[in-house]
C-alpha cells in the first residue's frame, strides 16, 4: 500500500521541529518550494502503484510518494550511497525536515533501494529496464565461483 502524504500532527514534533525550522539551508530551501507540487506527488504515485497488482491498495504501508521523491532528491544532490542517505536521513534533523520523516523512522537502506529503483536507472520516473535478465553487456563478465578444488597431480 502506498504511505499517506498527509499525517497527523504529534505535539513532540511540533515543539521539536519549530527549532529546526530555524535552521536555512541554500540549497534544499528553494527546493522544497518545487517538491510541493502535485503533478510530481502525482507521478511518484503512479511509480510506487507499479510495483505490484493492487499495491497501491492492500498489503502493508509503504513509503509516502512525497517522502520518496525528496529522498531521492536528496541522494542525487549530495551523491550520496543508500548506505550514507540513510545515516544522514538518522541523524540529521534538517534532513529529516526537508524528507518529512519528522519524527517517524527511517526505512532501511534496501527498502530506499528497491524504492528508488522504481523511478528508473537515471533517476527519472521511467520504467525499469526490461533487459536485466539478458546477462553482462558491454565486456562484463561474471565471476564464476566454485567451491571445488582440484588436489594438484
Amino acid at each position: 500500500m502506498i504511505g499517506k502524504t498527509v499525517r497527523p500532527a504529534s505535539l513532540f514534533a511540533f515543539a521539536f521541529f519549530k527549532e529546526v525550522a530555524a535552521i536555512a539551508d541554500p540549497i534544499l530551501d528553494p527546493l522544497d518550494c518545487l517538491l510541493e507540487d502535485p503533478m510530481l506527488v502525482a507521478l511518484s504515485s503512479e511509480a510506487l502503484a507499479k510495483r505490484s497488482p493492487g499495491s497501491n491498495k492492500a498489503g502493508r504501508e509503504g513509503i509516502a510518494p512525497d517522502r520518496l521523491l525528496r529522498c531521492v532528491v536528496l541522494k542525487h544532490i549530495k551523491g550520496w550511497s543508500y548506505r550514507q542517505l540513510h545515516r544522514e536521513l538518522r541523524a540529521s534533523l534538517l534532513y529529516r525536515r526537508f524528507t518529512r520523516f519528522y519524527e517517524d523512522p527511517i526505512p532501511d537502506f534496501s527498502n530506499l533501494c528497491r524504492a528508488f529503483a522504481l523511478f528508473g536507472k537515471q533517476g527519472t520516473l521511467a520504467d525499469p529496464p526490461a533487459d536485466r535478465a539478458a546477462g553482462p553487456r558491454g565486456g562484463h563478465h561474471c565471476r564464476k565461483q566454485s567451491s571445488a578444488r582440484i588436489p594438484p597431480p
